[in-house]
Formats: C-alpha cells, structure tokens, sequence
C-alpha cells in the first residue's frame, strides 16, 4: 500500500473517531441542557402551586382583617386577588415574589402592568399530567369553597344576609361577632386543610416525575460520558498506530537515506542504499539510488579528463558536497514544507547545468581526440596562427543568439558566397563558418579554404572553438549550481543559538527569490527596488518564512503573467525599514479583507491552502516588534507592507 493511501486512511479513521467524539459531546451538551430544562420546569410547577396556597392564605389573611377592623380597603385586596387568580384583571410582574405583604393602606398600591391569565390556564400551560393538574384543580375548587364562606362573612358585615335562592338580599344589622366566628370556627379550619391536603399531594407527585426524568437524564449522561471515554481511547490508540506507522514507513528509511547522504559528502560512492520498499519513500531510494550511480560516473568521468578541467571538477565536486549538506540540514529543518513545493523545479535547475557540462564533456573528448592527432604542419599558416590567436584570446559566440530563422538565412548566404568561389561542400563549411568564435571576414575563410589543406585547417580552427566554447559551458553551468546551491545553504540555514543576527535585507529576500526562481521565470517579472538601508537584528530564518509566503501568495494571485516588485526603504525620521511586495494579481474581496489574517482562513480553492501562512506572518512581525499590513483592490493587485525595527 502506498504511504498516500495508508495515510488517508489513518486520517479517515481518525477524523471519524473524532466525529463521533464530537456527536457525543453534542449530545452531551443537549442532555444537560435538558436537565437544567426540566429542574426550570419543576421550579415553574412549584410556583404555580405555591402561588395557589399563598393566594388561599392572602385570602384569608386579608378577609379575616375586614371582618375584624371593618375597613372596606381590606376587602378591596380580596376581591382584586380572587380577580387576578381568576383572570379577571392583569397579573402583575414578580406576583410570585412577596407581593401582598408590602401593602398595608391604599398608598401602597400601585398600578403595574401585567397580563390577564387565570391560574387555571396558567397551570394547564405548565404541562402537568392529568394527575397533578387534579390534585391542583380539587385544592382551587376547595379554595372557591373557603371563597363562599369568607363571601357570607364579608356580607355579615354589611348586614347582607343569604334569601331562599343563595343570594345576599336580606338585610339585618351587621353582624361582626358572626363574621369573626366563620372566619375563626372549626369549618373554617377544616376548609383550609382540604386546601392544603391536595396540595401536598401534588408536590409529591411532582416530586416522583421531575425525579424520575432527572434520574433518566443522568442514566443517558453517565452512558454518553461512557461512550466518549471509549473513544477516547480508542482515538488515542488509532494515534499511537499512526505514530508507530510514521516512525517505521517515514521517519526510519528517511534517516537511514540521510546516512547514506552523509557518506556519499564523504565521497564514499560504495556506500549501498539497501532500503527496498513499494511505497513512495522505497521510490525515492531507488531514485536516489540511480542519482547515485549517474553522479558517481560523472565524477569518474571528470576525474579522467584534462588537467586544464582539473579545478573545475573540483568546484564541481564542492558544489555536490554542499548540496548534500543542504539536502541533509532540509530534511530536519523545518521549511520542508516549504521546499517541498520547489523540488521540482530546483531539481530542473539543477540538472539544466549538469546536462550541459555532460553534453561539454564528450564534445571536448571529440575534438580533443581531432586536435591532438591532426598533423598541423601540413595546414596553410594562416589558419594555424587564427587557431593559436583563438586558444590565447577567449571571445564571445558571434552567432550563439541568433534566432532559427535568422541562423539559416545567413547559413544560405554564406554558402551561395561559398559555392561562386568554388569552395566543395559550401553548405557544410557554413556551417562550421557559423559557429567559430572568430571575428575574420568570409574573404579570410574562403582564401583559406582555396589553399592546400585549407578545408582541413577550416575544421581544426573549429575544433579549436569548439573546446573553448565547451570550456565556458561548464565554467557557465558550475556557476549557476553553485548559486542555487548557495542560495539553498543560506535558505536552509537553522540559528541553534536562538539569538538575533545582523543581516542585510537584500541578501534575506534574494535568497528567496533564487530559490524560487523555477516559478517566477514563467510568464512573471520580478522588479526589484532595493535602497541601501541599515543592517537590522532579526531572526533570519523566520524572517525568510515571511518572504517566502508574501512571495508565493503573489505568484499564485497572478495566475500566469504579471508583475511582482519588491521596494526596500529606510524611513525618514524614524528607526524602521520598510519592505514591500506588490503584485499585479486579482486582489482581495472587501469581504474578506477582516479575516485575511486569521488563522485557517483562506481565499484559495479546496485542498490548494491550509489558511496559517497570513497568520504565521503576521506573528513572525510581532515577533519583531514590527507590523504587517495590506492595500488591496479588485481586478488591479495586493500590496503587502512591512515594518522592522532597526
């Protein structure tokens, strides 16, 4: 199985576990809020019935003050409450607090806003069972009852006395002794206790359910929290799977190939790379492997070749060593992830130059075999002295520029010129004409040509061009490896010591740029714009990770062709330094301007960014005590601007 497959599925099955982790937390959360939900319920019911008692008690309290003082205030109150507990009048706000006891005389009493609900309705909308809302609709019908003997009282008091049909239209002398006695007779107190019996009986019943449903509640939460331990574990054991996976499948053939890495910068080519596997890292060995073997019979070939090469295959060398040492400190630092992006394209860079030394090195075997067995003495003079002057004074290609077109045009020129001055085989000696360094006229060619020899002269002095050409390919191609090699050294490079360094801005931003060359020589021209400014202290690494993802996150905003330019400024008047980064690419949208620096946010499609570059960014520049900002418009490009300290 490959590491891609194997890894996705250790992912599925994490994410998975973590899922269902999370389901369970949900539920978790809405048991809970469940059970909260209920006790709230409970409160409720034990209001309502309270308020059913306390209403019971006012009544009385408030009756039995009337028939003792006579003030008709007093049987105000006990009509207004027997009001609002029958929904005749508002309810007022916090009636279930102390609400009665405050008033003593009419100056107590307020007008307050409320709503007209019966205690009847209110207890229906509580959701009681049919049960409890009985107990509580005997203990207000009992209630009513205690009403209509409290009613006879009040009426007593106002000489009001029941006819043959119920109703108050006798009329006697007020009668207070009577109206004391039915508020204070043993009726009356057995009225009450058949109030408060049902009453009672209703806190239990409510007790068991809301009990009940608790203990439901918390059975399910105890289940729940059961489930989430085990997943738990079962997450951290997929976890400790998948570092054990990782150690074996990734961490220890890596460290092995950098072993051998090692040995191979100590030019020991014998060293065997032994790891075999199917995956994508027994790949990289394999190619690793074959790299090997093509380097290794490179450095045999050039070892072999003339003294004159003798300091170049030692640069060569030298610059293979420190790429080792580069590719060694990579595979620990941690910008792989970075650098993992431009492998490729550093890779082309690198094999560009080492193809053409190859290419150099079996064309100077070719003419050093011609050269060094022609016999000169026989060739005219003048063509031996334009060889020895061509061997002494190293020119450039004339014709090494010209385009395709341009090349064949003056080929047939050269060789109609050729053919009129009978010259055998003009458009082959052309040709040659055509590629020798050499600033002679064609009138010197053609009266060398028309001499004894002169044809072969004429490929000797090509022969002789031909080495010097191959000569500056190599030296041209070594000097570019070694910048890329140097600029990935000063990339890669870690600061153990965790301490602040001098550097010079520029150096920090072209290092980048070299290494990213592969992606911007493609349709994009980078502009640079550097002052010379004061050396800062600053942390080089991470200050190489905040160009690296300006950089990046202006090629991709291109998106094929454009512009990229990097000012550099000292501010006047302050102790900043001021780096910018300006493309020419589609911009950010208002709405997303806000949360550009957010971590896990991100303008890019699905699988193309993680959304930490901005945020990693922009706590590197904290980090030093400076600020990041930005100046986009749609359709015209982003400017991302930086401040350091000096």
């Amino acid at each position: 199985m490959s590491l891609k497959r194997l890894f996705y599925l250790i992912f599925s099955v994490n994410i998975i576990l973590l899922m269902i982790l999370g389901v369970l937390t949900i539920a978790l959360f809405k048991v809970q809020s469940a059970l909260v939900e209920s006790q709230e319920t409970r409160l409720k019911s034990i209001k309502l019935a309270d308020e059913l008692r306390q209403s019971s008690d006012d009544l009385t309290r408030f009756v039995r003050t009337y028939v003792v003082t006579g003030n008709h205030f007093y049987e105000k109150i006990f009509n207004e409450i027997l009001a609002i507990r029958n929904g005749e009048k508002p309810r007022p706000e916090n009636y279930d607090r102390i609400y009665w006891d405050f008033i003593v005389d009419p100056s107590d009493q307020k007008e307050e806003p409320g709503t007209k609900m019966s205690l009847h309705d209110r207890m229906i909308a509580a959701g009681f069972t049919k049960e409890e809302l009985s107990k509580l609709n005997k203990a207000q019908m009992h209630s009513d009852e205690l009403v209509n003997l409290e009613t006879i009282a009040k009426n007593a008091m106002k000489g009001l006395f029941k006819d043959s049909h119920g109703e108050f239209t006798i009329r006697k002398k007020p009668n207070r002794e009577f109206a004391i006695s039915l508020m204070y007779g043993i009726d009356y107190h057995k009225h009450k206790r058949e109030i408060m019996l049902p009453i009672d009986q209703f806190f239990q019943l409510l007790e068991n359910r809301t009990n009940a449903k608790v203990k439901e509640y918390e059975n399910y939460s105890i289940f729940l929290l059961t489930s989430m331990f085990s997943v738990i574990i079962v997450l951290i054991t997929s976890l400790s799977f998948s570092f054990i996976v990782i150690r074996e499948k990734v961490s220890s053939p890596i460290n092995k190939l950098i072993l051998v890495t090692h040995e191979i910068s100590n030019q020991n080519w014998d060293v065997p790379i032994t790891y075999e596997s199917n995956d994508e890292i027994g790949k990289l060995a394999t190619a690793f492997r074959i790299l090997k073997e093509k380097i290794s019979n490179l450095i045999y070939d050039l070892n072999h070749s003339n003294s004159n090469l003798s300091q170049t295959n030692l640069d060569l060398s030298q610059a293979l060593k420190d790429l080792k040492a580069a590719e060694a400190q990579l595979i620990h630092s941690e910008k792989m992830s970075t650098l993992g992006q431009l492998v490729a394209g550093i890779a082309h860079e690198i094999n560009t130059p080492l193809g053409s030394i190859q290419t150099a090195i079996s064309n100077l075997q070719d003419a050093f075999s011609y050269v060094l067995t022609f016999p000169t003495s026989k060739l005219p003079m003048r063509a031996i002295s334009i060889a020895n002057e061509m061997i002494t004074n190293h020119s450039e290609l004339k014709n090494a520029n010209l385009a395709t077109r341009e090349r064949r045009l003056l080929k047939k020129n050269m060789a109609n010129l050729l053919q009129k001055a009978n010259i055998n085989n003009p458009d082959h000696f052309a040709d040659l004409l055509l590629d020798i360094e050499s600033n002679q006229t064609l009138e010197s060619w053609i009266s060398i040509l028309q001499e004894s020899n002169g044809e072969n002269g004429i490929e000797y002095i090509y022969k002789i061009s031909r080495l010097n050409g191959n000569v500056k390919t190599i030296q041209n191609s070594v000097d570019r490896a070694s910048k890329i090699v140097f600029a990935l050294k000063n990339y890669s490079h870690h600061n153990f010591t965790g301490e602040k360094q001098k550097i010079q801005l520029s150096e920090n931003i072209n290092t980048v740029l070299i290494i990213y060359n592969s992606l911007l020589k493609e349709g994009i021209e980078v502009i640079k714009n550097f002052h010379e400014v004061e050396l800062i202290e600053v942390y080089p690494d991470e200050l190489s990770q905040v160009w690296t993802n300006l950089i990046h996150n202006a090629v991709q905003a291109i998106e094929g062709k454009g512009q990229i330019s990097i000012d550099i400024t000292q501010e006047i008047g302050s102790n900043f330094v001021t780096v910018s980064i300006r493309d020419t690419g589609k911009g950010i949208k208002e709405e997303d301007k806000e949360k550009i620096f957010e971590p896990f946010f991100t303008t890019k499609m699905r699988g193309e960014g993680t959304g930490l570059g901005l945020g990693i960014v922009k706590k590197i520049i904290e980090k030093h005590q400076g600020e990041i900002y930005f100046q986009s418009e749609v359709g015209f490009g982003t400017t991302f601007i930086v401040r350091l300290p000096v």
